[in-house]
């Protein structure tokens, strides 16, 4: 059946030509706006735990502690809400009752799901997902809508139990105190003197320094216990009147009392209980700033410009991300469903992507492919991989066309000399495969290398002595494919026919450094190692082409990897090699996959010092030595 054959396109403007400076302002601000800040608000909350647990919560509130904080980042970990919400809560608790020695370090902080938030070690942002929601016109995308969530500041049920033996035994004093007042009381029962507040304090009692605020927090019987009766004419020898100090007492006692016959009591302290004034603490001089400092700052100032072109040339795709996964060799054989790279099984996440679309943003330009840097952005961030970070750089990949080069003086094709580079990206129907294709490859290179490894490290653990030779450890670059989608809005007709994508992108993880410290360890139509003897990295370029041996070997000279290129670490951009009776003719992975190759591996290979060690045990290859293939099995 012939595929069917789309209409050619419309020529001339439309209508809709008409509102393009108008759609331009518009699109403009929306995309270059900065995006709202994302927070939430915490309710913490002071418990003890030993309450009732019949069905109902463990813990009970104490104290009527309760406080709010607002404007928290929605993307705070587990680990850092802790501090938040005990710096909140434990100075209401010293407050609460100074005298008590509380061990604030053996408190928990869960919330309303009972889960110890000290105990949660993942870095994935702890809140963030229970802010997001369906959009309202599209059920599909996710918005963010910031919420309140409860802490709870937990005391242990054993120092609790310790808290309430402290205040019967302080209670159990206050009593004893209050006896033997009662005796004084009756013995000058006719001289009917008013009554006075002794200056005898409890020790679980603040000082005569303590805010209003301190007292007012302080438990009722520890309240009560600081009136105590005595006989003026007692009171006055023991202790001289103080106008000043009389007043400020009064206030004192006035504001904390709870009951009418504490507010008529006539309160008499000692000097000693009164504090001095405090003094305000002195402040550093007045500084003016240096002339010179500020003239070279101003100077500076008035230099600053805008940079429009870096500004304008920013955008920003809403995407879906497809990260590639990195799986053992063993179960992409045992599970079909693994055998390539599946958008389906895949696991996803919806976020942003900043692309600059500047010149200067281009890494490279290969022969198949550019390379220029991004921005990623998902929310909530992968646990792990690509896109982990809240601001992840990437390299972003897309295949090109590269058409003959225009000269602009006579424009004519050819190569002319200073001639002008261009390039043509593919449509989205022919780009789509082909990023798909460069995925499936780094898929199975990333399989590949992890069963090098581990042969590498059984072959290693077995062996009677350990080698003469370092093993490099190197990986390829975490990557994945993004679709693009179009963000529909109110007045924009939308299409009737096909889905919203409108671009795909190969991200890659990004290898710092630049081209300084990129190479080419091994060319894709050749086996052995593209630097010589004395250049740098040659021993990681010899190591790569021992990968090769090892791979050819143990798959049967059926495949292996070729192409390597990158840093000391990292890999990227693989070609995976086939024998011919693989494909039949036909690319299996794209076009770079050279089957000639590997059907002359065993003649072109040269064994290096890792091939020959015998730890390994592989078989000779080379120009002199008949090409013998391995069995599959290790």
């Amino acid at each position: 059946m012939s595929e069917p054959t789309m209409p050619p396109p419309r020529l001339g403007y439309t209508s809709q030509h008409s509102r393009y400076t108008q759609e331009y302002d518009r699109w403009a601000r929306w995309t270059y706006a900065s995006p709202p800040a994302e927070t939430i608000s915490l309710k913490i909350l002071a418990h003890y735990k030993g309450g009732p647990r019949r069905g109902r919560s463990q813990t009970m509130a104490f104290g009527n502690i309760c406080e709010g904080k607002k404007d928290i980042d929605a993307l705070i970990s587990a680990h850092d809400l802790v501090p938040i919400a005990l710096d909140t809560i434990i100075p209401k608790v010293k407050r609460f009752c100074p005298s008590f020695p509380w061990r604030f370090d053996e408190f928990t902080v869960r919330d309303t799901n009972w889960v110890d938030l000290a105990e949660h070690r993942s870095p994935v942002p702890f809140f963030y997902s229970q802010c997001l929601q369906p959009a309202h016109k599209n059920p599909k995308a996710m918005t963010f809508k910031s919420k309140q969530f409860t802490l709870y500041v937990v005391v242990p049920a054993a120092q609790w139990l310790e808290f309430e033996a402290f205040m019967e035994k302080e209670k159990s004093a206050d009593s004893t105190t209050e006896d033997a007042s009662a005796a004084i009381i009756s013995s000058d029962e006719g001289d009917g003197e008013q009554l006075t507040t002794s200056s005898h304090t409890p020790s679980m009692l603040p000082a005569a320094s303590t805010s209003t605020e301190d007292l007012a927090h302080c438990p009722f019987h520890t309240r009560v216990a600081q009136t105590t009766f005595v006989p003026a004419r007692i009171s006055s020898q023991i202790a001289p009147h103080n106008d000043e100090a009389m007043e400020a007492t009064d206030a004192l006692i006035g504001t904390a009392a709870t009951t009418p016959a504490m507010k008529q009591t006539v309160v008499s302290p000692t000097p000693a209980a009164t504090s001095p004034p405090r003094k305000i603490p002195a402040l550093a001089p007045f500084m003016s700033p240096s002339q010179t400092h500020l003239q070279e700052a101003l100077k500076s100032g008035r230099k600053s410009e805008l940079d429009v072109d870096n500004v304008l040339t920013q955008a920003f795709e809403t995407i879906q991300f497809y990260p590639i996964p990195t799986r053992p060799l063993a179960e992409i054989l045992e599970n079909p469903r693994y055998r390539s790279f599946n958008l389906d099984l895949s696991e996803t996440y919806t976020g942003r992507l900043r692309v600059d679309q500047s010149p200067k943003s281009f890494i490279g330009i290969g022969g198949f492919k550019t390379a220029q840097s991004g921005l990623l952005m998902l929310t909530p961030p992968s646990p792990s991989g690509l896109g982990s970070k809240v601001h992840d750089n990437v390299v972003i990949k897309r295949p090109f066309l590269r058409p003959p080069t225009l000269n602009p003086s006579t424009s004519s094709t050819g190569p002319p000399p200073g001639g002008l580079r261009r390039i043509i990206w593919f449509s989205l129907g022919d780009e789509l495969p082909k990023l798909y294709c460069e995925a499936n490859t780094l898929y199975w290179a990333k399989a590949l290398l992890t069963m090098t490894y581990d042969f590498i490290d059984s072959a290693i653990s077995s062996a009677a002595s350990v080698p003469p030779f370092k093993i490099p450890r190197l990986r390829f670059v975490e990557a994945g494919l993004a679709l693009a989608h179009l963000q529909f809005t109110k007045g924009l007709v939308k299409p009737k026919f096909g889905g919203t994508v409108c671009g795909v992108y190969l991200l890659e993880e990004k290898i710092e450094g630049g081209s300084a410290t990129f190479t080419k360890y091994i060319h894709n139509m050749d086996c052995r190692p593209s630097l010589s003897v004395h250049e740098d990295r040659y021993d990681i370029a010899e190591f790569l082409a021992f990968t090769q041996h090892v791979q050819y070997s143990k798959t049967g000279g059926l495949v292996f990897i070729s192409d390597y290129q990158g840093s000391r670490m990292l890999l990227t951009d693989p070609q995976i090699l086939t024998d011919p009776s693989i494909g039949n003719g036909s690319d299996v992975f794209s076009e770079g996959n050279v089957e000639s190759t590997i059907a002359s591996f065993e003649k072109h290979h040269e064994c290096n010092r890792f091939c020959k060690w015998p730890g390994f045990g592989l078989n000779k290859f080379g120009a002199a030595v008949t090409g013998v293939r391995e069995s599959l099995n290790p």
